[in-house]
């Protein structure tokens, strides 16, 4: 018998691994008054990431759903120094989890828990979670 959908999102939950660096916050827009405009690199990396998110196994969420999300970020966190390096993680964050949730068609409104963590690693990419939030009842 094949599970339903929302089974295999209680149990394992989706993950989705976005194979390259994204790009912070401040290089995806450019402003003109009040107004924030996607660039052209940043609209093409959306509809990148869109393809790898369409193209992984993901069960359907239903509305209302609590959902739990976390975001580990790949990449060598030190300078040749060994010291820890000036970058911003959370700054990357937003366009990526954006990203992920226009393509699964979910609004980022059901996230109900959220963790960023940052995983020292010589190859750079992005590894998102999402599982049903475990309410202790």
């Amino acid at each position: 018998m094949v599970k339903q959908k929302e089974d295999i999102l209680k149990e394992k939950g989706i993950k989705i691994v976005i194979p390259f660096k994204t790009p912070t916050y401040n290089h995806l827009y450019w402003h003109r008054g009040n107004m924030k405009i996607l660039t052209t690199e940043a609209r093409k990396l959306r509809e990148e990431i869109k393809g790898i998110v369409v193209n992984s196994p993901i069960p359907q969420i239903q509305e209302e759903t609590q959902l739990e999300l976390v975001v580990e970020i790949h990449e060598n966190w030190f300078t040749q120094k060994g010291k820890v390096a000036r970058k911003d993680i959370s700054n990357r964050e937003k366009f990526l989890v954006d990203s992920v949730f226009n393509a699964l068609e979910i609004d980022d409104k059901f996230i109900f828990k959220h963790s960023m963590n940052k995983v020292q690693s010589k190859k750079e990419k992005a590894v998102i979670k999402i599982s049903l939030l475990k309410n202790d009842k």
